[in-house]
């Protein structure tokens, strides 16, 4: 039976997510506040008594240091999945998080496609990390997919049925480090139970 609920969470904090830079390396750690984050993301996931969870994450290290902390807690060995790692932010890379916001119009590829100049495009990077959650959810159990702040917000859009570019300028779908969206199957369609939720760090 096809899995009927869904974890999508962000990875736990870095020095780039404290400095607000775009396009991160692949192999930026977490630090010790993100270390921190990662024990209680784990936890609160344990305490939900899941029937045979699987955990996935991104290539990047600082999404697999988490991974791995979810997993040890929950007592299975966790897997890279391609296609849900962040985007590639092409000739963005370096420049700070705000410009998100205040040069959202340059934000585009030459063809007026929402994306990130000599990178990837919101459109683009939703379909792989779709692609992906096929190869998840189609078996049974309960995934737990580890990712990134960008590629959680393009994919979610796509998965919930709201408008790509209008969510991603209000920040609708916006996740905090370790904060976790759960997903219930409703009639062959994802809804929403929770969304960028990050209480476990105030337990």
């Amino acid at each position: 039976m096809p899995a009927d609920r869904l974890f999508l969470l962000r990875h736990a904090r870095t020095a780039s997510n404290v400095a607000q830079t775009l396009g991160a390396g692949h192999d930026d750690p977490l630090d010790a506040v993100g270390e921190a984050q990662a024990r209680a993301v784990a936890a609160h996931l344990a305490a939900l008594d899941l029937s045979a969870p699987r955990v996935y994450s991104s290539s990047y290290r600082r999404a697999r240091q988490t991974a791995e902390a979810v997993a040890d807690a929950l007592g299975v060995a966790p897997a890279v999945l391609d296609g849900v790692q962040e985007f590639h932010t092409g000739t963005w890379a370096g420049r700070p998080y705000a410009h998100l916001h205040t040069h959202l119009h340059e934000w585009r590829h030459e063809d007026g496609t929402p994306g990130f100049p000599g990178g990837e495009s919101l459109g683009g990077v939703a379909a792989r990390f779709l692609a992906a959650l096929e190869r998840t959810t189609g078996l049974e159990g309960t995934p737990i997919i580890v990712s990134h702040g960008g590629a959680l917000s393009a994919a979610l859009a796509r998965l919930l049925r709201a408008d790509p570019a209008q969510s991603w300028r209000e920040g609708r779908f916006t996740h905090g480090n370790t904060a976790v969206t759960e997903l219930l199957a409703d009639q062959g369609q994802w809804r929403a139970c929770r969304v960028a939720d990050s209480s476990h760090l105030n337990d």
